[in-house]
């Protein structure tokens, strides 16, 4: 059964203070010396008594008080921290004679649980087809011209791997936003392809779309 944030939290300051239930609550109680070593260092640090912070130190028991908190806090900070959280993934690339195969490996994933939207299309674009399934998620986009945009989201774990054809047209990689992004251009068709929390996204353009609205592209897919 999964437990909410507030829950989690709770049960984790139970864990710490039955870890450190033992401390005794006076500081007479406390059989504990620190090194000369270590009051050396503290002496050196607060300087003297005079310094507005002393007085939160200048016991054992306030001492030990304080490393409890330094460990809680750097605790919950991992927890906290959204880049631990996030499935990472990256591209594997095998360059052959006449295509570019990506692999991916990492924190794969077999079905599509939360979905990714093309937040920024260019003016004129308007959807006008959209396949969802497990696996993928494509959505197109046309404008007046005919210019089409092809934007999908994949999984990776079943996945046979992803091709870019390097005989015809350039291919290169670009950090865009911090992001690895893989580019092949060929004519008036840019293919872009990157790995985001667990899925691969692809983008691809056809007819009169630049660089520059690509990666506004890429950048607003979070």
């Amino acid at each position: 059964m999964a437990i909410s944030k507030a829950q989690f939290k709770e049960a984790f300051r139970e864990v710490i203070s039955s870890e450190f239930s033992h401390i005794p609550k006076n500081e007479d109680e406390i059989d504990f010396v620190f090194s000369e070593r270590f009051n050396k260092r503290m002496a050196k640090l607060i300087n003297s008594q005079k310094k507005a912070y002393y007085k939160l130190i200048n016991t054992a028991a306030k001492r030990v008080a304080i490393i409890i908190v330094l460990i809680l806090t750097m605790f919950t900070a991992a927890f906290s921290v959204k880049a631990i959280r996030e499935p990472i993934i990256k591209f594997v690339k095998q360059i052959y004679e006449t295509f570019i195969h990506y692999s991916v490996e990492g924190d794969t994933t077999d079905k599509i649980e939360k979905e990714y939207p093309l937040k920024f299309v260019p003016d004129g674009f308007n959807e006008i087809n959209k396949v969802r399934d497990s696996y993928l998620i494509t959505t197109i986009y046309e404008n007046s011209t005919a210019d089409r945009i092809v934007f999908s989201q994949m999984t990776t774990k079943t996945n046979a791997g992803y091709f870019l054809d390097n005989e015809t047209g350039e291919v290169h990689s670009e950090v865009v936003n911090g992001i690895n992004v893989e580019w092949k251009k060929w004519y008036d068709n840019i293919t872009v392809l990157w790995t985001n929390e667990g899925y691969v996204f692809s983008i691809e353009c056809m007819g009169n779309i630049n660089f520059d609205t690509i990666k506004d592209m890429i950048c607003s897919v979070e």
